[in-house]
């Protein structure tokens, strides 16, 4: 990390819909929390013969400049630092972040432009990220408000936390959102084994740990509006429904074995692919 730069929020921008809708998020998060934006475009070269590697290089910058300025004018006072990098989209914004304390992408570039911030680079960041990582595959609704988290556990407190801080400043208040399944027979997977499990109790336990999640950020933030919700069903159908009329979608990402991180489950797959607002992953240990 760079001590002697000031952390910020990191836009990935290559001028598609998406990518439009990000630098938007990414400027209102930034201007919000006092703190800069960088955008940052990234060009893939490799292959590239020395004249189109300028006509790449130069188209990039006029983005940039272009997305700066736009952003400067509607964010007065607003420190905005824009830079173009080469090589592997996914790479380039992972290396970039390290000065930043979120990076914002679109969830798919248009390809037009060197295909840029596909969907599988975004994805790909989101695996292999350190800090919290904003996608957006168009904006929240206009009437939305409010931020939704999954809680799976306790050690999804920074996931929560994150949570709390945007609820703050997008307004509409917390909702912590756990589901739970009950186990399936294994020979008639089908099946469900409800007469081993008492719903209610099971309810219970799980309510009493999304509170202790949510207890902190209460007592911290007691102005905060926080409501929880505990039920039975898929994780990933419920927070899809659940952002229906969210500002922001948080989810927790939590680090794999093995030499790859792939922090991404089936929950956080199906958020990503379908949620209604802009989803956060943050990662957690």
């Amino acid at each position: 990390m760079h001590s002697e730069v000031e952390l910020g929020v990191l836009a990935g921008h290559d001028g598609s819909p998406a990518a439009e809708h990000a630098l938007d998020w990414a400027a209102r998060d930034a201007a919000a929390r006092h703190i800069p934006l960088y955008i940052v475009t990234v060009v893939p070269i490799s292959g590239l013969g020395h004249q189109h590697r300028v006509e790449v290089r130069e188209r990039a910058h006029a983005l940039v400049d272009t997305a700066s300025a736009r952003v400067r004018e509607r964010f007065a006072g607003l420190v905005v630092e824009g830079s173009v990098r080469e090589g592997d989209a996914a790479e380039a914004l992972l290396a970039a972040s390290a000065r930043c304390d979120t990076i914002v992408v679109g969830s798919r570039g248009h390809g037009g432009f060197a295909g840029l911030l596909l969907g599988s680079v975004s994805l790909r960041v989101c695996a292999h990220t350190t800090c919290p990582v904003v996608v957006l595959r168009s904006e929240a609704a206009e009437d939305a408000s409010g931020v939704v988290v999954g809680i799976g556990g306790l050690e999804d407190q920074p996931a929560a936390e994150f949570a709390a801080e945007r609820a703050g400043l997008l307004g509409g208040g917390l909702r912590a959102v756990h589901s739970w399944a009950l186990p399936v027979t294994g020979l008639a997977p089908s099946l469900m084994l409800p007469s081993m499990f008492d719903v209610d109790t099971v309810t219970a336990e799980r309510t009493r740990m999304v509170e202790q999640v949510v207890g902190p950020i209460r007592r911290r933030d007691p102005e905060l509006p926080v409501d929880t919700v505990v039920m039975n069903g898929s994780a990933g159908r419920d927070l899809v429904c659940a952002s229906s009329d969210g500002a922001l979608l948080v989810v927790a990402a939590h680090p794999r074995h093995g030499p790859l991180p792939m922090r991404l489950g089936p929950t956080t797959h199906a958020v990503l692919h379908h949620a209604h607002c802009p989803v956060a992953v943050v990662p957690v240990n």
